[in-house]
């Protein structure tokens, strides 16, 4: 459900951690762990809601995996469909349970809130994409890959927010957590973490939002505990998605669920040169929602390439012909998404060809599916690869618990909650 609805929804999940009003005084402090698009948001949330905030990363920089973002957020009944006449009532979604529905309900508002906070609205446009059937339902950005867009205008409030008010909000970088503090009760009241060489604490309820563990995939990882057979694809990943906030949480008594669940996505960039790599650049999935085919070796549709990720995932793995597959786009259709072509042809993860019959040839095929055409065309050698991860900590989604963490027996562990790919 993660991928549907994205990090934005920090927002809806925080609002149980929003009450830590004690007869009417405000929690002094607030730590938010994890400087990408969840503790961002969270942050802003925070702030909003009148919280004192420190903002920790552990990278030199913020933004983590969610700078990357390539396609979108998919949120059914958003602003842009509402606009375009489009009436989405996500019933394929909400099929997941009363936790999907309820972030389903959420998510139009949630979107609103951040993209005018920040400021963005006027960047935004509505795509089709995989996996929503076949109405435009994904938010993305016009000129720009969106997790760029959000992510950095996040971190340019923030920051300008840290620069005037430095008592409301410290953002402090290349700040490793390395544990939970408690106190009485065996609440969570700060953290330990180090920076510089230098051993360091601070006080106040947590909030985990460091991202999932489908970066690690060394023999200690939660990939090789819960997952080994994912372990041996490539990830789309990079180090920072190490699964920091599982270990720290869970010795505080925090349970964790469904960590042998994780997204596998098909479009990941074989990079002529770096067949091997183990870190693969994903191609956004607007591509195919613009027209985009999917062809295997012998030059021919496999698969429909708006089925789901894991529909396209199993064709692929299923697929009698031998690899590569390619992602094609015929240049008319690439219209919709020319700049991403233009990027992606630019930095080597595609290539343009002439006309259809050229890339045939560089392939040794007769000709390619009549569905790309003749003209000219776009292409990227694609594999699976490791995306998202769908488990994490146990969170709570009702409003009494809404983005507390959870104990194994259903209890909130006071002071301390969790956001985004973390959960």
């Amino acid at each position: 459900l993660k991928q549907h609805i994205g990090s934005i929804c920090a927002r809806r999940v925080l609002r149980g951690a929003l009450q830590w009003r004690a007869g009417g005084a405000m929690a002094e402090r607030v730590i938010v762990v994890g400087g990408g698009l969840a503790g961002l948001s969270a942050a802003c949330e925070l702030l909003e809601q009148g919280c004192n905030v420190y903002l920790l990363e552990k990278e030199t920089n913020l933004g983590g995996n969610s700078s990357k973002a390539t396609c979108g957020i998919a949120a059914p009944g958003n602003a842009l469909q509402r606009a375009s006449g489009v009436q989405d009532a996500a019933k394929d979604l909400c099929a997941d349970g009363p936790a999907a529905q309820a972030l389903i309900q959420a998510g139009p508002g949630d979107v609103q809130w951040i993209t005018s906070v920040l400021g963005v609205d006027s960047e935004l446009v509505l795509r089709l994409t995989p996996g929503h059937g076949r109405q435009p339902r994904t938010i993305g950005t016009k000129t720009h890959f969106p997790g760029a867009v959000v992510t950095y205008a996040a971190i340019h409030v923030l920051q300008q927010v840290a620069t005037a008010k430095p008592d409301r909000l410290q953002i402090i970088t290349s700040a490793r957590v390395t544990g939970l503090t408690k106190g009485s009760g065996g609440k969570v009241c700060g953290v330990a973490f180090e920076q510089g060489g230098e051993k360091k604490t601070l006080n106040g309820s947590v909030v985990m939002a460091s991202g999932g563990y489908a970066g690690d995939l060394s023999a200690t990882s939660v990939l090789s505990k819960y997952a080994p057979t994912l372990k041996q694809l490539p990830t789309t990943n990079d180090e920072r998605a190490s699964g920091d906030a599982l270990a720290l949480c869970t010795s505080a008594g925090a349970a964790v669920e469904a960590l042998d669940k994780v997204e596998v996505i098909p479009t990941a960039a074989i990079i002529p040169g770096q067949d091997d790599a183990k870190f693969k650049v994903v191609i956004s999935d607007a591509i195919s929602g613009a027209g985009g085919k999917l062809l295997n070796a012998q030059g021919k549709r496999f698969v429909e390439e708006l089925a789901t990720a894991k529909e396209r995932t199993a064709a692929m793995q299923a697929s009698t012909a031998s690899p590569p597959f390619r992602l094609v786009i015929s240049a008319k259709d690439a219209t919709a998404v020319q700049w991403m072509c233009d990027f992606y042809t630019q930095r080597k993860v595609m290539k343009k060809y002439g006309s259809a019959a050229e890339l045939a040839r560089e392939m040794g095929v007769p000709n390619l599916d009549a569905s790309v055409g003749t003209g000219p065309v776009f292409s990227a050698m694609i594999t699976p690869a490791l995306y998202s991860c769908q488990g994490g900590l146990k969170t709570g989604w009702q409003q009494a618990s809404a983005g507390k963490v959870l104990t194994a027996a259903g209890a909130p562990v006071p002071g301390l909650y969790a956001a985004g790919e973390a959960t």
